[in-house]
């Protein structure tokens, strides 16, 4: 009975601190704002075959962390890939996310934050059934990744944030 209750507990503990553990928006605030224009980033490379898509993305201003703008664009059915461009410089941030890697790529972000949720269907497993979520902060600059976690749906279903 001992054993019982304690795996009880254990598994009540471990469910409670995964949860906590669970980065929310609010823990991660902009604490710099773009003022002024934005600056376009060099357009050489890969930025350079989307410059009317990363130009049209600019003109709206910074949408991530006060100062960055992350500009998502669609590569097919459920296909995604993503410029991140810090607006004051015009540096093309490196984004490790998107493209079939990432099928059904989500993201949920904010200019009042530098926490980025991203989930994904991990498709090297090969039954469809396991997706990705993870969790960046972009308050150093660069996009770091905090924590991931995978978990199991309906083989062939949508990831959902």
């Amino acid at each position: 009975m001992k054993k019982l209750i304690s795996a009880v507990l254990a598994a009540t503990f471990l469910a409670t601190t995964s949860a906590a553990a669970e980065p929310h928006f609010a823990d991660y605030p902009t604490k710099i704002y773009l003022k002024g224009k934005s600056v376009l980033p060099k357009m050489t490379g890969s930025v350079a075959h989307f410059r009317t898509r990363i130009n049209n993305g600019m003109q709206a201003g910074p949408n991530f962390g006060g100062h960055f703008t992350l500009i998502e664009i669609g590569c097919g059915s459920s296909c995604f890939f993503a410029f991140l461009i810090d607006a004051r410089d015009g540096r093309v941030v490196d984004f490790p996310l998107g493209g079939e890697e990432n099928y059904q790529l989500q993201m949920k972000y904010g200019i009042d934050s530098t926490l980025l949720q991203a989930e994904w269907m991990d498709t090297s497993v090969g039954d469809y059934d396991t997706c990705v979520r993870a969790y960046y902060d972009v308050g150093s600059g660069n996009l770091t990744k905090i924590s991931s976690e995978t978990y199991k749906i309906e083989r062939f279903s949508f990831c959902s944030q």
